[in-house]
């Protein structure tokens, strides 16, 4: 399932117009970003936490120069699912 088919499902069950509720899951969206990005965590009970994580530099073989490259590090999103959420995906 992709945005737009989640943006369409909310519509059908909420009567709400497919532009308000994408704009909501949008601003959703963003406010989980902006919260991770400034390093604190967005937990939302019964389906899970958003957090912030560091990839470290790594060096790895160029498939096409065939050398090996230096690949900084950089900030990821994670995400750690409640027990809640395990519990029904099983």
């Amino acid at each position: 399932m992709n945005k737009t088919e989640i943006i369409e499902l909310i519509s059908i069950r909420t009567g709400f117009t497919k532009k308000k509720v994408e704009i909501i899951v949008n601003f959703f969206i963003d406010k989980i970003a902006d919260e991770v990005q400034s390093g604190r965590d967005v937990e939302i009970r019964g389906f899970g936490t958003f957090f912030q994580t560091t990839q470290e530099k790594r060096k790895i073989k160029s498939p096409i120069a065939g050398k090996t490259i230096e690949v900084p590090a950089k900030n990821k999103i994670g995400f750690k699912a409640s027990k809640v959420t395990e519990r029904e995906i099983n």
